[in-house]
């Protein structure tokens, strides 16, 4: 496995499918959220055009795209400092953890190269089922509780 950088809206085409699996296993549905993926690959084609934020993608043996993660960097209205945030991240069960690894990794490389003190990385319940699990893999990795956030559908 590699990971490479998304440049152009090819590279969008290139997510589609694995973005479609992740679509598969959130919990929107639950939450009263409407996910439409083209709005989804939109926001995910945003980031190719911010000059504080990227999109890398994991890529299997055959090339084929098995995970993306996106990071954006701005700066802290708390302090001097310039924060990295992950946006959106999803990697293929077959292919977990070690491209999660791969994926954290070459972020904080990019946040550290853009001069940021810090990464957030997000977890929610909308985004799988797995939330109490990767809240402890993020332990894990030295990473500490920063925000809980609640949501009601307003009707």
């Amino acid at each position: 496995m590699r990971v490479i950088k998304a440049h152009n809206q090819d590279d969008i085409e290139r997510l589609k499918p694995v973005a479609l699996e992740w679509k598969e296993t959130c919990n929107g549905e639950t939450l009263g959220i409407n996910l439409a993926p083209e709005t989804y690959y939109a926001d995910l084609a945003n980031l190719l055009h911010k000059p504080n934020a990227a999109l890398f993608m994991l890529l299997n043996d055959a090339k084929n795209v098995v995970g993306y993660i996106g990071v954006e960097c701005f700066n802290s209205p708390l302090g001097n400092q310039k924060i990295a945030q992950e946006h959106y991240w999803y990697v293929s069960e077959s292919h977990r953890p070690h491209g999660s690894m791969q994926l954290i990794r070459i972020i904080r490389e990019w946040a550290k190269k853009k001069g940021c003190s810090h990464l957030i990385m997000n977890t929610s319940t909308l985004a799988s089922d797995k939330h109490d699990k990767l809240c402890s893999f993020y332990e894990r990795l030295g990473m500490k509780k920063f925000e809980t956030s609640f949501i009601k559908e307003i009707v």
